[in-house]
């Protein structure tokens, strides 16, 4: 069935559906973990309603060296499972956001990667016939960061470190700015 491993959201123009913070400065720690087992279900679902203000659905941060902001595992042998699922339904939202934003060092707006013989480390799609649409958009503030990076290190298959298709007639498959 269509089950959640957690249900989130927030109507107030600051709020914020999930906030996660892991303090810890060494080890592996998690501003908040979300795991579904099921063939249909999320592991984590983050909504926020406010039409103003600046308000998420989900808002993860970890400020341990080997820590994760946010992170979605979806373990289930079959049907359509997503570790993380995002989407945005207005005319100018992003179904993911990333930003990089550490003056120096090497900092990933967005990083994915996939272990999978026929995986995808990033899969972005847009499939608005009109528009300016983006199936991924990746911003890097850092001087050494990367708007997007996608890692796919199996040994064999076809694996993707990232794939990027847009069905619209003026969108992009891939639009980054550094």
């Amino acid at each position: 069935g269509t089950t959640y491993g957690g249900y989130f959201e927030s109507a107030s123009p600051s709020g914020r559906g999930v906030y996660g913070q892991a303090y810890a400065t060494s080890g592996t720690t998690h501003g908040g973990y979300f795991q579904s087992q099921s063939t249909t279900g999320i592991g984590a679902l983050g909504w926020a309603t406010a039409a103003t203000g600046g308000a998420y659905g989900l808002k993860g941060q970890s400020d341990s060296t080997s820590g994760r902001g946010v992170f979605g595992l979806a373990s289930a042998a079959t049907g359509n499972t997503h570790g993380g699922y995002f989407e945005s339904a207005s005319t100018s939202g992003r179904g993911v956001y990333g930003l990089g934003s550490a003056a120096s060092g090497i900092t990933y707006g967005v990083y994915g990667r996939s272990d999978s013989p026929s995986g995808r480390g990033v899969y972005g799609q847009a499939v608005a016939t009109t528009g300016d649409a983006r199936g991924v958009f990746g911003v890097s503030n850092s001087t050494d960061g990367r708007g997007v990076s996608g890692y796919a290190n199996a040994a064999s298959g076809v694996a993707d470190g990232g794939r990027f298709e847009t069905n619209s007639s003026s969108g992009r498959g891939v639009s980054g700015y550094a």
